[in-house]
């Protein structure tokens, strides 16, 4: 009897345990921890978490990207005229030839020049007529001469070129080679002799006068600097060789 109600329980428990292991999918039922419908339920994914709200016009609105973002106002003042204006181009110029000289045709008194002795004389006091106007500088004037006039000018920072133009009339009576000499020198203030332009003896010139142009082009531009332009005439003891010179400038090129 207690035997036959022992091979009853096993069978019952045997038949619950095939229930639980034939049923698994059962556990997971709508109302089961793990049901297919609760935990991949259209209301996780469904379209509140892709929302259009999420993605739409107010998060890629044209508000975001739209001409206030990519104003005129931020690329404006940067990308403008200002830089690349006028002015620089309009600053630039063709370098011409501008005079420095003072009082280069010698008719206006002596200043600026410096003479050593009467070098600047009117026509009455020459050989023959000035090129122009009514006064000349004349230098070896007579004999045993040691004559010099010079003028002071600042050259132009900006200058690229330097010359000293004007006519000379020289003449000599003097037939022995090389006893008389003109020399026009650039020198410092203090008076070292920066350059030589322009030198002639008594054998190059002529026992005649004839207004001859001139341009002694320096080899420096000198630029920034304060110099001082010399001429000197020296002769010997006998036959004299005069030195003139008329209508000078003394020109420097820029703008």
């Amino acid at each position: 009897m207690y035997a036959a109600r022992i091979v009853l329980v096993l069978a019952v428990t045997g038949c619950a345990s095939a229930n639980m292991t034939s049923g698994d999918d059962d556990d997971t039922d709508a109302a089961g921890d793990v049901d297919a419908e609760a935990t991949i339920d259209a209301a996780e994914p469904d379209a509140p978490a892709l929302d259009a709200p999420l993605t739409d016009a107010a998060m890629n609105d044209a508000a975001t990207t739209d001409a206030a973002a990519i104003d005129a106002a931020m690329v404006d003042a940067r990308v403008d005229a200002t830089p690349i204006d006028a002015t620089p181009i309009d600053a630039m110029c063709t370098p011409t030839w501008q005079n420095l000289l003072g009082n280069g045709g010698f008719d206006s008194g002596v200043a600026p020049w410096t003479q050593t002795s009467t070098i600047i004389r009117d026509a009455a006091s020459l050989p023959f007529n000035p090129h122009a106007g009514t006064h000349a500088a004349m230098l070896g004037i007579g004999n045993n001469a040691n004559d010099v006039i010079v003028q002071t000018v600042t050259i132009p920072a900006s200058a690229t070129g330097l010359r000293v133009r004007g006519y000379q009339c020289f003449v000599t009576e003097d037939i022995i080679a090389d006893q008389d000499r003109f020399t026009a020198t650039l020198e410092t203030p203090a008076g070292a002799v920066l350059e030589t332009l322009h030198t002639v003896t008594n054998s190059d010139v002529a026992p005649i006068c004839i207004w001859q142009s001139f341009t002694w082009t320096a080899a420096n531009a000198r630029a920034g600097q304060t110099i001082v332009l010399r001429m000197r005439g020296t002769t010997n003891l006998a036959f004299l060789t005069r030195f003139v010179v008329d209508s000078m400038t003394l020109e420097w090129l820029g703008c």
